[in-house]
């Protein structure tokens, strides 16, 4: 959820919304999130005080990973999330919150 709701931050953005605009929206419909409700305005801040630190979320999703491969269950979507999570670990982030996931997509890769 982290990663998608931090895509959607970045696209609001980056296409001219203003981003804590759509947390105002999203807060409105049945997409409403206490988790997006909390993160959310500290994010736009770039403030990512550890409440969860990012490298036990990487650790937790890749045991996640390793069950699903145990029993043959198939995770991209939770593949992908570990991928951005342990580009935010290459990045020094790891002991900032999960939340700070939000800062790979900052900067384009190219």
């Amino acid at each position: 959820m982290m990663n998608a709701f931090s895509e959607g931050l970045t696209l609001a953005g980056r296409s001219g919304l203003d981003p804590s605009t759509l947390l105002d929206v999203l807060d409105l419909g049945a997409m409403a999130n206490p988790m997006f409700k909390m993160k959310g305005p500290s994010m736009l801040k770039n403030n990512y005080s550890p409440a969860f630190p990012l490298k036990h979320q990487q650790k937790d999703m890749r045991l996640a990973l390793a069950l699903g491969d145990e029993n043959a269950v198939p995770m991209p979507v939770a593949a992908a999330a570990n991928e951005a999570l342990k580009k935010a670990r290459s990045m020094g982030l790891g002991d900032l919150d999960f939340s700070a996931v939000h800062e790979t997509l900052k900067k384009p890769d190219h």
